[in-house]
């Protein structure tokens, strides 16, 4: 072959030797929390100048709009790209549970750095292609339970939850978390999204009326930001505490509750342990802050900058046990094949992985009826509560206590 021909081949092999990596997730609504997890999945790759071995990566970013047949329309694109390898995922849990099926069936390798939704990772199959590295609701509920009865002082709490699977998730886990503080029939306010200032108001008016002290609160930032307005305007003894989930932190909440606003009320929400603005940090920690920033073109000088954080942390530790998984499983440029060996390489990573919130020595394992959390990196032991600084911060309280 003439030596012109010969580059020519070579240069178009090059090309042809890229590896797709999707995000499907509510950009459009949730943008900050959907750019978190961006930023902190391209920063993970970027360690490796966007490339493992003779494969560059590449980037391809879906939006759902947190409807769940767009998200699966977005999944079938996913499918059909001969050069597709791992598919993460959003705030949103609706379209992982409702699309858990399709996801399945169709190998789609899904990884999820928010969505907290308990059925997500538990598709009762060993062949299991949904991991995750996030706050779990099966884990989650008692957390939230526990903190506000015995942290808060409740006594007749009141569970207020979106209308959604999320929601139904995290009703079951919270009714039973509540059974073990002898409260067997607790009550329950549900809402849409799109909830309005006078349907928020009006639950509110219900519970107070019931004597209701504290809410346990499942909502995203578009309702919270309403209901909390609401709980605000409330005369100082009537407000009551609000333990929410970390919904509420995913998108302008603090900029809609401001902190003159928020020093009216107590409000506490979930986290993982590792935040940016934790007064101890590794040098490790400060250097992928450091980086961060740089590669941002210096839009994160301080910690406070970054919003929506726990996306982006999540998504760089779960990059990284990513990455070490592609490395363990090789490529061969069929992405049916690879898919697959990166998914049997999840379950048995070998080498220990440097994360944020911790280094995760097997995160994943074999997923059985036996094994349910096998699709879990993270435990109840790396999930705290958390609050508002007066500077928009997330400021994390101390590590949760096993039950």
């Amino acid at each position: 072959m003439p030596a012109i021909a010969q580059e020519k081949v070579q240069n178009q092999n090059a090309k042809d030797k890229v590896i797709h990596i999707y995000q499907d997730a509510d950009i459009s609504n949730h943008s900050q929390s959907s750019m978190a997890i961006q930023k902190g999945i391209e920063l993970a790759f970027d360690e490796l100048d966007n490339q493992i071995g003779d494969y560059k990566i590449a980037f391809k970013y879906l939006d759902h709009r947190g409807n769940v047949v767009r998200s699966k329309q977005n999944y079938q694109k996913f499918i059909d790209d001969p050069k597709a390898l791992a598919i993460y995922s959003g705030i949103h849990s609706p379209p992982l549970i409702k699309n858990r099926t399709f996801i399945n069936e169709n190998d789609a390798l899904t990884l999820v750095p928010w969505a907290a939704g308990g059925p997500i990772t538990r598709h009762p199959s060993q062949e299991n292609w949904i991991f995750r590295l996030s706050v779990d609701d099966t884990r989650a509920g008692p957390v939230l339970v526990d903190f506000a009865m015995k942290e808060k002082g409740c006594k007749n709490p009141d569970m207020m939850l979106e209308s959604t699977p999320w929601g139904d998730s995290n009703l079951k886990s919270m009714t039973q978390a509540l059974t073990k503080h002898n409260i067997k029939n607790p009550h329950v306010t549900r809402f849409n999204w799109n909830i309005t200032s006078a349907g928020a108001r009006q639950m509110l008016l219900d519970m107070v009326s019931e004597n209701h002290d504290c809410i346990l609160l499942v909502a995203n930032a578009i309702e919270g930001i309403i209901i909390i307005n609401e709980i605000a305007k409330m005369d100082a003894d009537k407000r009551p505490k609000i333990i929410s989930h970390w919904g509420i932190t995913g998108g302008n909440f603090h900029e809609k509750v401001p902190a003159e606003i928020r020093e009216k009320i107590d409000l506490h929400f979930i986290q993982t342990c590792f935040a940016f603005t934790n007064e101890k940090q590794s040098e490790f920690q400060l250097d992928v802050f450091n980086r961060l920033n740089e590669c941002s073109n210096g839009e994160y000088n301080n910690p406070s900058d970054l919003k929506s954080a726990v996306g982006f942390i999540h998504a760089y530790d779960l990059s990284k046990i990513l990455i070490q998984a592609i490395k363990q499983a090789g490529l061969t440029g069929d992405m049916s094949k690879d898919r697959d060996a990166v998914r049997l390489a999840l379950e048995n990573i070998k080498k220990p992985v440097k994360g944020l919130v911790k280094t995760y020595k097997n995160p994943f394992s074999v997923f059985s009826e036996d094994n349910i959390n096998a699709h879990e990196a993270l435990k109840q032991e790396d999930y705290c509560m958390g609050h508002y600084g007066k500077n928009d911060e997330i400021i994390i309280g101390t590590t949760t206590q096993q039950p």
